[in-house]
């Protein structure tokens, strides 16, 4: 057998070997990889009430007439979209939302004057599903945001 074989051979035993390590050292278990015990289950938490949040903007001119807005609306991806915009509004964040307004703006007419941010919750119970309307977040233009 050539030396080369032999490495490759010794390497191959040593990997099936370290299978062994989580079952034998406890303290290992879970923390490392390539050799987690069941890491399908490594962030696996208990057991609780299923929830979902489905949210909207929606975006008031000056003459009243309201107007969805969608990543497409702004420009940018989803990703962007969630953590720029929609997540610090969700916080209080109005920094956030004269951003934006200041983005839909841009070569319109009848500007945008208000923002609001609208969801539900629905979660799962033994009835079905439940639907909770959340009190919306409105940012106005020159005005700190009402709840």
């Amino acid at each position: 057998m050539s030396q080369t074989k032999r490495l490759i051979s010794i390497a191959i035993v040593v990997l099936i070997a370290l299978h062994a390590v989580p079952v034998l050292h406890k303290g290992i278990r879970k923390r490392m990889w390539p050799i987690l015990d069941w890491a399908m289950y490594k962030d696996s938490h208990p057991a609780g009430p299923i929830q979902a949040q489905k949210k909207r903007l929606v975006a008031v001119t000056s003459s009243g007439a309201t107007h969805p807005v969608s990543k497409e609306n702004v420009g940018v991806s989803s990703f962007v979209f969630d953590r720029v915009y929609v997540k610090p509004m969700r916080t209080g964040d109005s920094t956030a939302a004269r951003a934006l307004l200041a983005r839909l703006n841009v070569e319109r007419a009848d500007r945008f004057v208000e923002v609001r941010v609208e969801s539900e919750t629905y979660r799962v119970a033994d009835t079905g599903i439940v639907m909770t309307e959340n009190p919306a977040i409105v940012y106005r233009l020159g005005a700190a945001p009402a709840r």
